[in-house]
């Protein structure tokens, strides 16, 4: 959340902008309204007082004090001080914190020390430049970036458990108040104000939000309850294999077919979501047409009669929902992902999902983007706006990590590959967020690359946005470490290689040797990151020096049945050697090597500096083009493998502290050995290079766990 936190906005222009005018008037306030909620002691005798004071400003909805009882009905280890449900008659709202059905949520600090946001000193200008320049609305200390921390998993809960647009919460600190509203562009909050002297604003807001219509409130209406006659609800739950009759289903809209019918399936999975960005979800679902528009499902849908035929009857499908990124440059327009697939299905790329329609869903622009030049900001925001968007494959496929056997893991990522050289070659696409997430696996056990949404052509110059593309995880050592940096052709094929490696570290089985505290350590390589002051979110450094290193991905990492896995892994991460070099041999270094005669004499083959001039120049030439890492698949692939080494998701793994710790000391260990062999060499160590330029100030924070982008268009 990293520069999207947006404030400190006037509270009233924050009702202009966000919350509608009711036409029933708020009710007179009685006098002193909080005067019963404690002024000090403990933070949760607050609660109970509060909600008390604010219950008649809120006629159709109902606060719980969830304290103490955290969502167990959803399994999120998270509970909020007071949650706020909606009236239904006939239905007891929960008593308990649960983020699947929560309208609003508050959080409570009973200090105003320790806060997550400060605004500036005074209402002026110089001030809040002031603010911007020390970056004080959003204090960096361990208080505050856990309180921010805090409030962000609360809105992500709510977002990944609901279908939502966009949300809001109520921050309470001491008797000073906020308001928040959540949308994946940014967070805006409220300047803070006493709600105890000016309690008129809170009995507003909560007047107001009482009296929203869903939508109003952020529901993403396209979605809604399944209303299916029971021999169809059963026939979609036999073939989503939906065993839990309680797990309900939902019915999507699917822009492209309105009208035509609408497609079925269960909540899409809530782990790994990200709040902010594209916030991809993938779900299984299965496309039931309308009865009274079947003829023309066929002209509508596909060309092709036999397609369209089996789109009229129950078909299995799987479909994205995501927000996409808007470009908010003048005259620079981004592909919608359906648009890009008809591209390469007009070039014949291989080993790709073929779609069935797609397009944005209606009410789903993000509003937090049109306020980065309001005259309150004190922060300097980094943000790109977004539209919901959903779209449907005609195939469902199986993560790459749930592999039969390591044969077929590196088959899947070949044929990811082919599928990827074939679009950047014919149809000048390049994919730009090559992830575990973005190949999936056919019943066949074939390799099928997608998410496309983020591809670019080719010949696109200049930047779209000014966040880094890609996963986190998967993101070149490069991009990581420049977050200015264009993204290339070369930073895909890198991420190919992350892709075997860390799903080689995570799912393959080890000998007992290697133990979950080595595979924790090993694996932090994929996700370091720390943030410079007031700078981008960084990392990259221990992906690079294992690159340099002489054992990719791991060094200890023994598998517990035999594979050709770990050779290949070797071949192909060699190439990054050359790139990554401390210091790279010159051109006038290179051209001297060309002008050896006599390659025979000894003493001239040995010579250090020749072989490295010589491997430097065919590294690179490896990184320019698919050829090279296609050939050594190929050659790999015609080994003989094993078929007992599935993947297991069950493998133990230590991310405590204590291993971040000892991976960070490791990281130094590697730095000082490949500073005393440079040294030995003859080489310039990496001690004494110049520092890597400033980026320019545009990044976006990792999406978290290998599910979710980050983007330098």
């Amino acid at each position: 959340m990293n520069g999207r936190w947006l404030g400190a906005m006037p509270v009233v222009g924050f009702f202009d902008k966000c919350i509608p005018a009711t036409e029933e008037p708020l009710p007179d306030l009685p006098n002193n309204p909080f005067g019963a909620v404690p002024t000090d002691g403990a933070e949760s005798t607050r609660y109970d007082p509060f909600i008390a004071a604010i219950a008649g400003w809120m006629p159709h909805l109902h606060a719980v004090n969830t304290s103490t009882k955290g969502d167990t009905v959803n399994n999120v280890k998270l509970k909020t001080d007071i949650s706020i449900y909606s009236r239904v008659d006939g239905v007891t709202p929960p008593d308990r914190t649960d983020f699947s059905q929560m309208e609003l949520w508050m959080e409570f600090k009973a200090k105003n020390d320790g806060a997550p946001f400060q605004d500036p000193r005074n209402d002026t200008d110089e001030a809040r430049l002031l603010a911007i320049e020390e970056g004080s609305f959003t204090p960096d200390t361990d208080e505050g970036n856990k309180a921010r921390g805090q409030l962000a998993h609360y809105a992500g809960a709510q977002h990944s458990l609901q279908f939502r647009h966009f949300s809001f919460s109520i921050i309470i600190q001491g008797d000073h108040a906020r308001f928040l509203r959540w949308d994946p562009s940014a967070t805006v909050v409220t300047a803070a104000f006493n709600y105890r002297t000016n309690p008129r604003l809170m009995a507003e807001f909560l007047w107001r939000f009482d009296h929203l219509s869903p939508q109003q409130r952020g529901h993403d209406v396209s979605i809604q309850p399944a209303n299916i006659v029971l021999g169809i609800d059963a026939r979609v739950r036999e073939e989503l294999r939906i065993k839990d009759q309680d797990i309900p289903l939902y019915r999507y809209e699917v822009p492209g077919l309105a009208g035509m019918g609408y497609a079925y399936g269960p909540r899409p999975p809530t782990q790994n979501r990200s709040l902010v960005s594209r916030c991809t979800r993938n779900l299984p679902v299965y496309w039931i047409p309308a009865e009274d528009v079947i003829g023309n499902t066929r002209s509508c849908v596909k060309p092709d009669e036999d397609d369209a035929v089996q789109l009229v009857k129950i078909r299995r499908s799987e479909g994205p929902d995501t927000w996409r990124f808007l470009s908010d440059l003048p005259d620079v327009e981004v592909m919608a992902e359906h648009e890009i697939y008809e591209i390469l299905h007009r070039h014949g790329t291989p080993n790709i999902p073929e779609h069935v329609a797609g397009g944005d869903v209606e009410g789903g622009r993000t509003q937090t983007q049109d306020l980065v030049d309001a005259p309150w900001l004190c922060v300097r925001p980094r943000i790109s706006p977004y539209q919901h968007y959903r779209l449907v494959h005609r195939i469902v496929g199986r993560a790459l990590f749930k592999f039969e056997c390591t044969k077929q893991l590196v088959m899947s990522v070949f044929d990811a590959l082919q599928a990827h050289s074939h679009a950047f070659k014919f149809a000048k696409i390049l994919h730009r967020d090559i992830s575990v997430g973005n190949i999936i696996l056919t019943n066949e056990g074939k390799g099928l690359l997608i998410d496309w949404e983020l591809a670019k052509k080719v010949n696109e110059g200049g930047s779209r946005r000014p966040d880094r593309t890609g996963t986190w995880q998967f993101m070149s050592a490069n991009l990581l470490l420049h977050p200015g940096k264009m993204h290339t052709f070369t930073d895909d094929l890198e991420s190919f290689l992350h892709v075997l490696g860390w799903t080689t570290l995570r799912y393959v089985p080890a000998s007992d040797t290697y133990r979950a505290h080595a595979r924790g350590l090993d694996m932090e390589a994929f996700d370091q990151h720390y943030h410079p002051r007031g700078g981008n979110e960084l990392g990259g450094h221990q992906k690079r020096l294992v690159l340099r290193g002489a054992s990719y991905p791991s060094s200890t990492f023994e598998p517990r049945t035999p594979t050709p896995l770990f050779g290949l892994l070797g071949q192909l991460s060699s190439p990054f050697k050359s790139l990554y070099a401390v210091s790279p041999p010159t051109a006038e270094a290179r051209e001297n090597v060309k002008l050896l005669t006599n390659i025979s004499d000894e003493s001239q083959l040995l010579s250090c500096a020749a072989v490295i001039k010589y491997m430097y120049d065919n590294d690179i030439r490896c990184l320019q083009s698919s050829t090279w890492f296609v050939d050594k698949m190929k050659m790999a692939l015609d080994k003989e493998w094993p078929t007992n080494d599935r993947a297991d998701e069950n493998l133990p793994i230590d991310f405590s502290r204590g291993t971040r710790r000892q991976a960070n000391n490791r990281t130094k260990e590697l730095q000082e050995t490949q500073r005393l062999t440079e040294s030995s060499k003859g080489l310039p160590s990496s001690s004494k290079r110049a520092a890597s330029p400033t980026p320019e100030p545009s990044a976006k924070r990792r999406r978290g766990s290998p599910a979710a982008s980050a983007t330098q268009s």
